[in-house]
């Protein structure tokens, strides 16, 4: 095991099981989170803007990309977790491939992709009753094809790109005991950890 910091990069479209990944690291293995989308939340807030969309959220970090390189969030996520954060990091919020690009010059850094049916994703939006989540299933399909990068410049949402880059990618479309056997099953390649 190594005594340099381990991060874990987690990738999946709206719904598809990121957070469920990223808790299961957190209570299992110690790891500390950071979400490249707390660097919008933060940009928000020097803007004042307290009510938003989700594309709002995508606009605000398409436009950072455009301004400072597309690998701007990740630099400024290495930057924060190495003043504040221990040996072990997941990050969630990677939606462009210079973010991954960037984190795979660490010595230890693993992308892990989830991917899950679009209709179980919609039905989890639902549930979870995020403020800025799609309500419709119209909102939803263009949130979601967005993300995945229909229409999207270099510098915007790119996560069907992103996935390919995936060390490892992982189905989620039963529930929360099913995905976490899944992860024990891949974690065993893992030899950092």
């Amino acid at each position: 095991m190594t005594k340099e910091r381990i991060f874990i990069g987690v990738i999946g479209q709206i719904a598809s099981g990121k957070r469920v990944l990223t808790d299961f690291f957190i209570k299992n293995y110690g790891f500390q989170p950071f979400s490249l989308s707390s660097i919008i939340h933060q940009e928000l807030k020097k803007k004042h803007v307290s009510r938003f969309t989700r594309k709002t959220l995508q606009d605000l970090g398409d436009e950072l990309r455009k301004k400072y390189g597309d690998d701007i969030l990740a630099r400024k996520a290495i930057e924060m977790v190495k003043k504040n954060y221990g040996r072990k990091i997941i990050i969630e919020g990677i939606r462009n491939p210079a973010e991954i690009k960037y984190f795979k010059t660490l010595p230890h850094f693993i992308l892990i992709g989830i991917k899950a049916k679009r209709k179980t994703r919609f039905e989890r939006v639902l549930q979870r009753k995020k403020s800025w989540d799609p309500k419709t299933w119209e909102e939803f399909l263009a949130v979601d094809k967005r993300d995945w990068g229909v229409g999207q410049g270099k510098s915007g949402q790119q996560v069907g790109r992103c996935m390919k880059m995936a060390d490892y990618v992982l189905t989620n479309n039963g529930t929360v005991e099913e995905f976490e056997e899944k992860v024990k099953r891949t974690i065993t390649n893992f030899q950092l950890i």
